[in-house]
């Protein structure tokens, strides 16, 4: 077995199930009562001969934004489910502390990279399990209830990267439980991303929807 494949299954695994999380690989899912998703999952880089280096990272993927982004699909029922480094509303990664981080003197989206190496397979592996325990996984199920990420992605500063304009995302946030008329304010700040962007038409399609099944 590989070596990261060994440290997924040996540390990594047992705590994420045991928070909830499905396993598939190295992707690990946990799916909210709204259909909403947290998809945590590993990017292997090929850049030191000496240690296996790799990245993690999650992100939160509301029902809805899965939804828009697959319409085209979505009649044909044949949309898979989210993958990790994905699309996702936000994302996060998950950083190691410098004895299992690969250039522990860097700054910027390098020093998210973790370094297994053989005679530091067991303190990456506690390292990496601690980090999801405390950390990644409690952050996790905070940004999988909607009204948390709303108020987190409102925030100047958040613990997160947003990956969706704010007032689409209050909008997919909002669109099946909101009032119309709070829905169709929030439409009027939306600009069109190009011309065949069909948003808030797609938005007000749902929102009729919603009202017939009440």
């Amino acid at each position: 077995m590989r070596p990261l494949d060994l440290l997924v299954r040996e540390h990594v695994a047992p705590v994420m199930r045991a928070a909830g999380f499905k396993r598939s690989g190295r992707t690990f899912r946990l799916v909210a009562d709204s259909g909403d998703q947290a998809v945590l999952g590993f990017s292997r880089h090929y850049v030191d001969p000496d240690a296996a280096v790799f990245g993690v990272g999650y992100g939160i993927v509301p029902a809805p934004y899965w939804e828009w982004i697959n319409r085209q699909h979505w009649a044909s029922g044949q949309v898979g489910a989210p993958r990790a480094f994905q699309s996702a509303v936000v994302a996060g990664d998950v950083i190691p502390p410098p004895r299992a981080a690969h250039l522990p003197d860097c700054e910027g989206r390098l020093r998210s990279r973790w370094a297994l190496r053989e005679d530091n397979r067991h303190i990456c592996g506690e390292a990496l399990a601690s980090a999801l325990r405390d950390e990644a996984i409690p952050q996790m199920v905070h940004l999988l209830d909607r009204t948390n990420l709303l108020q987190e992605c409102r925030h100047r500063t958040m613990p997160v990267v947003r990956l969706v304009p704010l007032t689409r995302l209050e909008i997919l946030l909002c669109v099946d439980d909101a009032p119309c008329r709070e829905i169709e304010a929030l439409l009027a700040d939306v600009q069109p991303a190009g011309p065949g962007d069909d948003f808030a038409a797609w938005v007000r399609r749902r929102l009729a929807t919603r009202g017939l099944a009440k």
